[in-house]
């Protein structure tokens, strides 16, 4: 009998929702529903170090809604699996329990280390076969960014810093804004973190990047939208020049104007610019000569991970 669960990532910016069950053809993940919802969990929460008691509000009735599909789908299971924003959060345990005694889904935190391991399982089950480059994967998420070098199945490097797109906007922003004229403070920072990345870098010396979902998700529905992809795969390669075009002509424009590109999601308007400057830094202060994206993230990786 089919035994679908439902995994549930609560991220910094995003909640999202995988509902899968064992495909009996080949035994891989057949998706049977997916969602999510811009919580905006980590907003005011970077600065004080708390939750807020509106981003808990909407934290909740996301949840509400995810609960509704996992029963409507007859789910087995529900995993929570918290990152940064409740590795991070002073009153997270508080936010959890109140989760678990209202809706009764289980919460896990799990370290940056273990968020890298679920992200390259969920990776690696969408690329297309042979793989043999040494690669470079790439997880941006509101709070964190997961880096996970590897040839095939042998993970070479991992790490996680906090220098997600919503923790980079708290820091360099003019009216909660990104602006220009923050280019070189917010590069500088972006580069003192990123070290013991382009060390491990320079001795693997990676070919290819690999976005996972989020942002680059975005990047590859407005390449969607120009003619650069002809259609959306699970691993897809990205045009490079529209990359870095996209990358100059959103730095110049207002949220609005951002919102109003093609293939754009609303809820990452504000956010994309300081992923695009993680992109292209890692892109230039390395060897990688191609930008991928994968539909599979963090929530695919720990279904594989822990589907018997």
């Amino acid at each position: 009998m089919p035994q679908p669960r439902a995994i549930i990532d609560l991220g910094t910016n995003t909640f999202q929702l995988l509902i899968a069950e064992q495909d009996p053809s080949n035994g891989g993940m057949k998706i049977l529903y997916e969602d999510h919802r811009p919580v905006g969990l980590g907003k005011g929460a970077m600065e004080t170090g708390l939750l807020q008691l509106d981003a808990m509000a909407r934290a909740l009735e996301a949840l509400e809604r995810f609960l509704w599909h996992a029963q409507d789908k007859n789910c087995v299971s529900i995993q929570g699996i918290g990152t940064s924003i409740l590795r991070n959060a002073r009153n997270a345990s508080g936010f959890i329990e109140l989760v678990e005694s209202q809706l009764r889904i289980p919460i896990k935190v799990i370290s940056g280390i273990q968020e890298a391991d679920y992200i390259f399982q969920g990776i690696r089950h969408s690329l297309p076969e042979p793989w043999d480059a040494v690669s470079l994967v790439m997880d941006i998420g509101g709070g964190s960014v997961e880096f996970i070098l590897f040839q095939g199945q042998t993970i070479l490097f991992k790490t996680s810093l906090e220098l997600g797109g919503l923790k980079l906007q708290s820091l360099f922003q003019k009216e909660s804004e990104y602006h220009v004229d923050l280019d070189k403070e917010l590069e500088a920072y972006i580069q003192s973190g990123l070290q013991s990345l382009y060390e491990a870098c320079e001795l693997h010396q990676p070919q290819r990047l690999i976005g996972a979902a989020g942002a680059f998700e975005t990047l590859a529905d407005i390449q969607l939208a120009q003619g650069h992809l002809m259609h959306i795969e699970k691993a897809n390669q990205l045009d490079l020049p529209a990359f870095y075009a996209l990358m100059d002509q959103i730095a110049k424009l207002t949220v609005a104007e951002r919102q109003a590109i093609p293939g754009m999601k609303a809820f990452r308007a504000s956010m994309l610019p300081y992923a695009n400057h993680l992109i292209a830094q890692v892109m230039a202060k390395t060897s990688i000569k191609e930008l991928w994206m994968s539909m599979f993230s963090l929530k695919e990786g720990y279904w594989y991970s822990t589907q018997e």
